[in-house]
């Protein structure tokens, strides 16, 4: 396979993050120092150092599902002091990377995961997973704005008189009694925000409640619990995975 998915399915970079550390000489190859990003390894024979630490595949991945509450950052460290999502997991998950990212003040469902071709697919636009939030806003959606997030909305920095039109759009809309439903299937920074502003909407609070169809239920916020193997069949079968 190529050396950037290998990379990817040890869990250490995701596939993009694996062909600049091969661009920039951290991955060797039996020995040897490999630049070319379309190199093939054996999984079985090939011995893979990266960043000078050993490139195994894991035996078994774990994914769990983690209700995130506001306040913290999804980052293993903060260089602002502040609380991040690996400090509710225990020893034996800090390993585990985030499956996409809630910003600081954001609530609600985060996959975590070792599996890195999983994680990488769950991620990438092309494979269109639905994502489902809850949103309060300072005043009720109206049925116009409902429908202008459908059709697609510019999210570019109006400030920065150089940027360049990007149109974000949700998929499906619902006016519930008191907050609206978002349903995206990517996850751009921030864009839920942005989208609502462009609208002409402020977020009181906004809650993510599924991802890939895998509900947050009734988790309470800080803890987490392991997928079930129903879940992660979800999961597979949504990412084309065997």
């Amino acid at each position: 396979m190529r050396i950037n998915k290998y990379i990817s399915l040890c869990g250490i970079a995701s596939r993009r993050a694996a062909d600049t550390l091969i661009a920039d000489g951290l991955v060797q190859v039996n020995g040897e120092t490999i630049t070319d990003l379309g190199h093939q390894v054996d999984e079985t024979k090939d011995k893979v150092i990266v960043d000078g630490k050993p490139a195994k595949l894991p035996t078994k991945t774990k994914t769990i599902l983690f209700h995130k509450p506001p306040g913290c950052v999804c980052t293993k460290v903060d260089p602002q002091g502040r609380r991040t999502v690996y400090d509710y997991l225990p020893p034996g998950f800090q390993h585990l990377k985030y499956v996409g990212r809630l910003d600081l003040q954001s609530r609600g469902l985060l996959l975590f995961t070792d599996d890195g071709e999983l994680l990488h697919r769950l991620t990438h636009p092309s494979y269109e997973i639905p994502r489902s939030y809850y949103v309060w806003t300072t005043r009720p959606l109206s049925d116009s704005a409902a429908q202008k997030l459908v059709d697609g909305v510019d999210i570019r920095d109006e400030n920065d008189p150089d940027a360049e039109e990007e149109i974000a759009f949700a998929t499906d809309v619902y006016l519930e009694n008191g907050f609206a439903e978002l349903v995206l299937t990517e996850g751009k920074n921030r864009e839920i925000r942005r989208m609502m502003r462009a609208v002409g909407y402020e977020i009181r609070d906004l809650k993510r409640v599924s991802y890939c169809k895998i509900q947050l239920g009734e988790l309470p916020a800080g803890e987490y619990r392991e997928l079930t193997a129903d879940e992660m069949n979800k999961l597979r079968q949504a990412v084309r995975m065997k």
